[in-house]
């Protein structure tokens, strides 16, 4: 394994940029979906049922007549024994997909619903394209559910299955604003 991709993976380190400490593989989240104005204030999730219109909660946000999750894209990184990036993005689903999930995360649903169709509601570094028709997979309480790329022919697709290369990596990481020689080198 390279010694770098070693390091990002296992040592404790200091980002320059952001001054967060890093033990392990960091994992990024989006805010809001791409759509959403920076304008919009997040409010407590409680406020997604309390409030009408246009609103931004921490895991849910509705605009207009479109809904949105929060969920998670993973991304295996190749050569690194089982490792993976987690980018946590938002996916807009039908509005009675958006009232099921709503349910679940309020306790009132038990049963975890089947895989659903979505779209990403963000772009992803390493891929500016087209919108990523998506696979939503339910996962256990308390957990984000995950987006699986569903397009075969999708760049995104061929990522999820063939995994991040180290370049790629530390490609997404800087899209993101991190110093990348902090996360690599020793200080």
């Amino acid at each position: 394994m390279d010694p770098h991709l070693l390091r990002i993976l296992n040592a404790s380190r200091k980002c320059r940029c952001c001054g967060a400490t890093f033990a392990e593989l960091l994992s990024l989240s989006c805010d809001r979906p791409d759509i959403c104005s920076e304008d919009l204030i997040v409010q407590d999730n409680s406020a997604i049922v309390a409030e009408n219109g246009d609103i931004l909660t921490e895991d849910f946000c509705r605009l207009g007549e479109l809904y949105f999750i929060r969920a998670i894209l993973t991304f295996p990184v190749a050569n690194s024994a089982g490792a993976e990036f987690v980018l946590g993005t938002w996916a807009n689903l039908p509005v009675e997909d958006f009232h099921t999930y709503l349910a679940i995360f309020d306790g009132q649903e038990e049963e975890l619903p089947p895989k659903r169709p979505v779209w990403l509601a963000n772009v992803i570094p390493l891929h500016e394209g087209k919108p990523a028709a998506c696979t939503l997979v339910m996962r256990s309480e308390g957990q984000y559910p995950e987006l699986d790329i569903a397009e075969p022919g999708h760049p995104l697709n061929e990522l999820q299955n063939r995994g991040l290369t180290f370049e790629e990596l530390l490609g997404m990481l800087h899209s993101y604003g991190h110093d990348i020689p902090s996360l690599v080198y020793d200080s």
